[in-house]
């Protein structure tokens, strides 16, 4: 084969095998520029549970199934949430279910597909961390995170059909066996009976405590 030929073969294969490799491995840029991202990245602190109010409670019962306690939550950066913390004080009730629910304020219009589902042991104190099984992005905006008492046992619902016919007396000895509770924390917080009702505004929330991920 003429020698020039074969010169230029073998420069066209060189071109070609250096390129592949261009494409495949990064430049030290483009891994500079990965690691500029990652560290703008910041885990934080994103809701405080407020002021703890000495034996002040929350107490729900089985007829309160759907009642929702929430707390307002300003994002100012696009954020992945992690995790979302709150504390029973005790429960009672046989197969207590609770879920988080996301809201946009603006609309009270539900961010999640699905409700975070946690699920509550009977016992004492104790402290619930739901934590999304994927990534939870959440745009910049402001956010209501509710606790919604979603459903218990249906032999435990049955016997509380007929608790709007009851006494005091009657609905106090019932609840003392049958109630799930929570402490009370000093901040503003958002609570209704029903998902079709509007929230009320007050002083008052369960101390949720929600941590993330925000990228500025």
């Amino acid at each position: 084969m003429n020698k020039t030929i074969l010169h230029i073969i073998t420069a066209l294969l060189l071109a070609l095998t250096a390129t592949r490799s261009s494409a495949q491995t990064p430049t030290s840029e483009e891994q500079l520029q990965e690691v500029v991202v990652l560290g703008k990245q910041k885990q934080k602190t994103l809701l405080r549970r407020g002021t703890r109010m000495p034996g002040a409670i929350v107490m729900l019962t089985p007829d309160q199934v759907g009642h929702e306690v929430g707390s307002a939550l300003t994002l100012n950066h696009a954020t992945e949430l992690k995790e979302i913390t709150f504390d029973i004080l005790s429960n009672n009730i046989e197969e207590a279910m609770l879920s988080i629910m996301i809201y946009r304020d603006s609309t009270c219009t539900e961010v999640l597909e699905s409700p975070l589902i946690a699920h509550i042991p009977q016992g004492k104190k104790q402290t619930i961390t739901v934590t999304p099984e994927k990534p939870l992005l959440l745009g910049q905006g402001r956010y209501i995170i509710a606790v919604r008492f979603a459903n218990c046992a249906k032999e435990t619902r049955a016997q509380w059909t007929l608790s709007h016919q009851w006494t005091d007396k009657q609905r106090y000895e019932m609840a003392q066996q049958c109630c799930m509770q929570f402490p009370l924390y000093s901040k503003v917080g958002y609570m209704r009976a029903e998902a079709t009702d509007t929230f009320e505004k007050r002083n008052l929330n369960i101390g949720l405590k929600v941590k993330g991920i925000e990228s500025k």
